[in-house]
């Protein structure tokens, strides 16, 4: 049942307000343990919903270790991602602001602007050694999300036990990744670190190893969670024994969700409803008021960058979309009142079909398209009841807000935002995980109401997402 705290239109959050200093609600940390020298791990799991873990209530799949995160730490229950693509997702997660903002509007052809500031840069800045692993080229270097660390290992030409015909799907397993990493926190534990570690797993195609191909053989997208759970494992384990757990925040955060068929969508990138933009979002940190809470109210991606600032410490004159989550971490305040913003231009820039846009206040969505939408998710949770007409006037503030959100986050930006990356060879290679480059129409800002509603279209796409 969604815990979704009724909050009032005229309470709504303001956008970029960062709450410095909220680490004085915290209380003390473990014996001999500084907050000056606190590690990060951070694990993102890729297109993973957070109603198929169990510690959000879902009991066909075995999460033990997710679940651990979520009873020792703090569990967001309704945390909403910026985008439903990995690229635009994660820029939002490192850069604590919105898809207008940093410039990210696809996972192809863009790239992060080097003169973007990230997690890694400003931990790097206070003398943390910078890891990152991932698990698809989706996320490799050249991307931009290397941006502040030390070691980016994004090697897909054939590493562990992947096979030749592997190699050409530009991806790897979990415990791949996990094997990178733990070799690399053995090198650098002598110092604070930041780990990032990105798993893909759960992105069709799938290939479950025994035995999960076994357990789940007719349900392989519960087992490729189960697997990655299985190496959040083996990290924890990994700290417990070297007893750094005690001195670590630890981040498991979902970049997007996955359809599964909801809304008539197989996959995930065109539609912004909740099977894909409500992600997992727990944080384990070593502080005595942390333990074993549950935030209810909305929160979003953009915010783990400012909530991960105040709990190391560090002041950050950035402009941030995100706020800390600090004071509701910890009961200082019972709710935030934070606006969700989420976007997708993906079905303009693949088909020439409208953008996406989404915004929730409380138990509100609004979505932008030719034909909006309006739900209640306290009492309409799967968004099958669009009662936009219904309240009209309400449903018009939220866009009108939803509007102002994006031009201030973009008008937010020093510069140019983006880059845009033309490379064709780059483009081949995303292709072949199934993202179709830009074709008809592109993106240029045009009206929402000018192009074919996404949701007039979605039946013409085969079970991959293509036309």
């Amino acid at each position: 049942m969604l815990q979704v705290r009724r909050l009032p239109l005229a309470r709504l959050g303001t956008l970029g307000a960062v709450c410095v200093g909220a680490w004085v609600y915290l209380a003390s940390l473990p014996p001999g343990v500084a907050r000056s020298g606190l590690n990060v791990l951070l694990i993102t799991l890729d297109t993973t919903r957070a109603d198929h873990l169990g510690a959000y209530g879902f009991q066909s799949i075995s999460t033990p270790n997710i679940d651990r995160l979520a009873r020792e730490g703090v569990l967001f229950e309704q945390s909403t991602t910026a985008a439903p693509l990995t690229l635009p997702a994660h820029a939002s997660l490192f850069t604590g602001r919105f898809p207008p903002g940093h410039g990210i509007r696809d996972n192809v052809g863009f790239v992060l602007d080097p003169r973007e500031t990230t997690m890694a840069e400003i931990l790097a800045r206070h003398g943390y050694r910078t890891g990152a692993f991932v698990g698809s080229v989706v996320l490799s270097s050249d991307r931009g999300l290397n941006q502040g660390f030390d070691t980016y290992r994004d090697d897909f030409s054939g590493s562990g036990e992947r096979t030749p015909a592997d190699r050409g799907v530009l991806r790897r397993r979990a415990s791949d990744v996990t094997d990178e990493a733990l070799s690399w926190i053995a090198g650098v534990r002598s110092s604070h670190f930041l780990a990032w570690l990105h798993f893909y797993d759960a992105h069709r195609p799938y290939d479950l190893p025994d035995p999960y191909a076994s357990i789940y053989a007719s349900r392989p997208y519960d087992g490729e969670i189960a697997y990655m759970d299985a190496q959040v494992g083996r990290v924890l384990a990994y700290l417990d024994e070297r007893r750094l757990l005690d001195s670590t925040v630890v981040i498991v955060i979902g970049d997007h969700g996955e359809s599964l068929g909801d809304h008539g969508e197989a996959g995930h990138g065109i539609f912004v409803y909740e099977s894909v933009t409500r992600v997992p979002f727990i944080i384990r940190a070593p502080f005595e008021r942390l333990h074993g809470r549950i935030v209810a109210d909305p929160t979003r991606s953009v915010d783990l960058l400012p909530t991960l600032m105040d709990l190391v410490g560090i002041r950050s004159p950035l402009p941030f979309d995100g706020t800390s989550l600090v004071p509701v971490m910890t009961g200082a305040v019972r709710s935030l009142n934070l606006e969700a913003y989420s976007e997708s231009l993906y079905p303009l820039r693949a088909f020439g079909w409208s953008e996406l846009h989404a915004l929730r206040a409380g138990r509100f969505k609004v979505i932008a398209a030719p034909r909006p939408e309006l739900y209640d998710l306290e009492c309409d949770p799967f968004e099958e009841h669009n009662s936009f007409n219904e309240q009209r006037a309400l449903a018009e503030r939220m866009i009108a807000r939803l509007n102002e959100l994006q031009r201030r986050s973009a008008a937010s930006a020093p510069f140019d935002r983006a880059r845009v990356d033309g490379d064709a060879e780059t483009a081949a290679r995303l292709a072949s995980l199934g993202y179709i480059s830009p074709s008809r129409g592109g993106y240029n800002g045009g009206a929402t109401g000018a192009r074919p509603d996404p949701k007039d279209q979605i039946g013409f796409l085969d079970p991959r997402g293509h036309p």
